[in-house]
């Protein structure tokens, strides 16, 4: 019986004077369990109700001889000891999830102790990801991580967002976090990640060559932790989880795009986490920090490099692959083995070490990234183009082209001839000098290419410019000329012209 319920029961007897009935209806019992606590003076316990006798407890003696001979045996095995029978006895009968339920209360707990670190100003920085979720990025679903490194001092943080957990993303941010610090710690600790750590884990990692080379650069010492050890860079996973519950949690409707979540990092970064009273020590992050800076190195002249490099070819069709996106080359370099290097905003391609193309970097999928001159280059230099190609390949010329041909589309005339005399306009006068005549063509309502080409000789005279020679014709152009028919009386009226000449001076 629960003391509420013996409490309720004597206050209806005694102060409202209820008959047993009344107060079981009251109560919600039976009139037993009211006479039975009228009998009781003073209140039951809580846990005075009668156990029920388990089918384990019989068996409780052999256990414990069993656990002190085989402290680290199974209790599936030792099931199968207890269900023999002994002597007169039956052996143990009930489920192997009771037998786990009393041996996990009588087994020694044998649980690590911790113990509290302590670190000098200067001394180390932790370093961890963590997982944050998806986010729809164009046509592509990519997944965000957010990478953290806490100065163990001052327990000053620092967080960014990236798309992936590859070698040169983490290098990169190492490099940022250590840059946004003023300088380099001591020691560098970190997990057994495949960025760090070839094999092996604590004393015994063997650490990737690169990133040897990149605490090498900053005189950074590394320490690898052990293997399924969290523990052991416990301020930096306390900072993931700091950054998961009050940096992301709630904010789904303001976290829609990829620049919302760099935002984010630089202004939770700066406003919240590094200038909130730490629980710890009761101080801001950033005003410890005024002194753990000062125990910082100093960073090197030349940094580590983290940028993203690899060769590939360039594709027949002027463009290379990276990261699942395709970006524009020059023409000229089309077939030809280039460089590509990539940070977390730009890519750019060079050929024989001289830069050629360079784009702001995609993080969708599947997309095709073309610069405009790529395309105009292209054009002038494909000759024989079909007319699908033709109009596809014309607006690249500019946002004049664009509104031409589009004025042009409504005509009823062919827009493949009228383009292609413009095209031969630029590669003859220049792309700049060809847009400004469609500008005025546009301005006039005249969308013809004859007068475009009118507007362009117009303009060279005014500005006193001679005209560039004209071609000479093809051959196929050649076959078709028209020749007068030769007159041989030509000749003897020559003829007879120096024989007069020659007797007058006789």
């Amino acid at each position: 019986m629960k003391p509420a319920i013996w409490a309720e029961i004597h206050r209806l007897h005694e102060i409202e004077h209820l008959s047993d009935r009344q107060i079981a209806i009251e109560v919600g019992c039976s009139r037993y369990k009211v006479q039975r606590a009228l009998q009781l003076h003073q209140p039951p316990l809580a846990n005075s109700s009668p156990q029920r006798e388990k089918l384990i407890d019989p068996f409780r003696d052999r256990i414990a001889q069993i656990l002190a001979k085989y402290p680290s045996l199974s209790a599936v095995r030792i099931q199968e000891k207890i269900a023999k029978p002994e002597g007169d006895s039956l052996g143990y009968q009930g489920g192997i999830t009771q037998l786990r339920l009393y041996l996990k209360s009588v087994r020694p707990k044998n649980q690590r102790v911790y113990q509290d670190a302590h670190y000098e100003p200067g001394e180390a920085m932790q370093i961890d990801w963590g997982d944050v979720g998806p986010l729809q990025i164009g046509n592509a679903n990519r997944k965000v991580s957010v990478f953290v490194a806490v100065l163990c001092h001052s327990r000053m943080i620092y967080i960014e967002f990236t798309l992936s957990q590859r070698k040169n993303e983490f290098y990169r941010c190492i490099v940022n976090a250590i840059k946004f610090f003023g300088g380099s710690p001591k020691k560098i600790i970190f997990d057994n990640l495949k960025a760090a750590v070839v094999s092996g884990s604590g004393r015994d990692a063997v650490l990737h060559p690169e990133f040897a080379a990149l605490c090498g650069t900053y005189y950074m010492e590394p320490i690898a932790c052990q293997a399924r050890d969290p523990e052991s860079k416990g301020r930096v996973e306390n900072g993931v989880r700091y950054v998961k519950r009050n940096a992301l949690a709630g904010r789904d409707e303001e976290l829609q795009a990829w620049d919302d979540y760099r935002h984010l990092a630089i202004d939770w970064r700066d406003n919240i986490a590094n200038i909130r009273i730490h629980d710890r020590h009761g101080q801001k992050p950033i005003v410890r920090f005024e002194q753990e800076k000062l125990a910082l190195r100093t960073l090197p002249r030349m940094g580590y490099n983290t940028d993203e490099m690899l060769l590939t070819e360039a594709r027949s069709t002027a463009q290379i692959e990276f990261d699942c996106n395709r970006y524009s080359v020059p023409p000229k370099v089309a077939r030809r083995t280039v460089t590509v290097v990539a940070n977390a905003d730009t890519i750019r391609i060079l050929h024989e070490g001289v830069p050629v193309a360079e784009h702001r970097r995609s993080y969708g999928k599947r997309e095709s990234i073309i610069d405009s001159q790529h395309r105009i280059d292209a054009l002038q230099l494909r000759r024989r183009q079909n007319a699908t190609d033709l109009e596809k390949n014309f607006g690249a010329l500019g946002k004049e082209a664009r509104e031409f041909q589009l004025a042009l589309s409504k005509r009823p005339v062919r827009p493949a001839v009228h383009l292609k005399r413009i095209v031969a306009l630029v590669n003859l006068y220049g792309r700049e000098t060809v847009l400004q005549a469609m500008r005025l063509a546009i301005e006039y309502q005249t969308i013809d290419a004859a007068y475009v080409e009118a507007i362009v000789l117009q303009e060279r005279r005014k500005a006193s410019l001679p005209s560039p020679m004209p071609l000479l014709p093809k051959r196929k152009d050649l076959i078709q000329l028209e020749l007068d028919i030769p007159d041989p009386s030509r000749y003897d009226r020559v003829i007879e012209d120096e024989e007069t000449d020659d007797q007058s001076q006789a």
